[in-house]
């Protein structure tokens, strides 16, 4: 058996298709199948039923994709540990983020990486959350900073920052019940709740914590909009659309945007902890850990330079 037809073979699994994995393999469909075929001949079974479009494994299929994720990922991790025992930095990490957080995190964390281990090529993905996660548990990627809370079988979870959910408006949206203290932007959640709410679709981690807010709350979401940004989000409220629960980090890349007025949701801001996730079991060297390290100190040095410019 050669490592390369574990690859390809998981590469057709998951692409669904002969022509979409060959694409991403960079080798020819015909050779691709014809290699496949080659595999399914030698084991004396056929690994995917060609009659179904897209394609679909057999039994015998599942069971050898199983096998191969499980020898590559062994594989990788191998490949980490001798790269910690002979220092010779080279290799990859693969790190996914949620789409705007990307745009956020990516620029913190790059530089300071590469910086130190220019060896290291850092392949990155982008998605909604529950599809980082399921990334995640298949070993399509080997890292995701994602904000979120509940335990997950087989995953482990770090914590690298605490920000802050806050409520944006429209200029004079909202009335007087609507705060417990206008001048310190302190509203009245459970009145600014009846407000036509701005928020993200479902699979999104900020919508799963907005459910969380209105539900405390016992106040029934009055969705105006549904949205695919958090950006989106916080410039329809800033129309005067409705209000829009989104995370510091939105602020700053708003900046220069279209102007909305940003409130405290209570008296204790209302944080959710922003982590790195990985599989339980995943070899943490040198480079893992520096990633980490440099994760929580540039995002909790950056997040006392926004709020000193958001009281500006």
């Amino acid at each position: 058996m050669e490592l390369r037809q574990f690859t390809y073979v998981r590469q057709v699994a998951e692409s669904g298709s002969f022509t979409k994995a060959a694409a991403k393999l960079f080798i020819s469909q015909p050779a691709l199948s014809n290699y496949v075929s080659k595999v399914e001949e030698d084991l004396g079974v056929k690994l995917f039923d060609r009659s179904a479009n897209p394609l679909k494994l057999t039994y015998a299929g599942e069971q050898y994709v199983k096998r191969a994720k499980a020898i590559l990922g062994q594989m990788e991790e191998m490949n980490r540990e001798l790269r910690d025992i002979t220092h010779h930095m080279t290799g990859r990490l693969r790190i996914g983020f949620p789409s705007e957080r990307i745009v956020y995190m990516l620029p913190l964390l790059l530089k300071p990486l590469k910086d130190r281990y220019p060896g290291i090529d850092v392949e990155v993905s982008t998605g909604p959350g529950n599809q980082l996660i399921a990334d995640l548990k298949a070993g399509n990627v080997d890292f995701v900073f994602l904000p979120y809370w509940t335990p997950l079988k087989d995953i482990v979870q770090v914590e690298v920052s605490q920000e802050e959910l806050v409520l944006v408006a429209a200029k004079e949206y909202m009335n007087e019940s609507c705060f417990l203290d206008r001048g310190k932007k302190i509203i009245n959640w459970k009145e600014a709740a009846k407000l036509p709410l701005i928020t993200l679709k479902k699979g999104h981690a900020l919508r799963s914590s907005v459910d969380v807010l209105y539900a405390n709350a016992e106040v029934k979401p009055n969705i105006f909009f549904e949205s695919h940004s958090n950006m989106l989000s916080y410039r329809l409220a800033a129309q005067g659309l409705g209000v829009a629960i989104i995370p510091e980090i939105t602020l700053e890349l708003m900046e220069g945007g279209m102007e909305a007025e940003v409130y405290h949701l209570s008296v204790t801001p209302v944080q959710w902890p922003v982590m790195v996730l990985y599989r339980e079991g995943c070899y943490i060297g040198e480079v893992e850990q520096a990633l980490l390290d440099i994760a929580r100190e540039t995002m909790q040095a950056h997040k006392k330079k926004l709020w000193a410019s958001f009281a500006k």
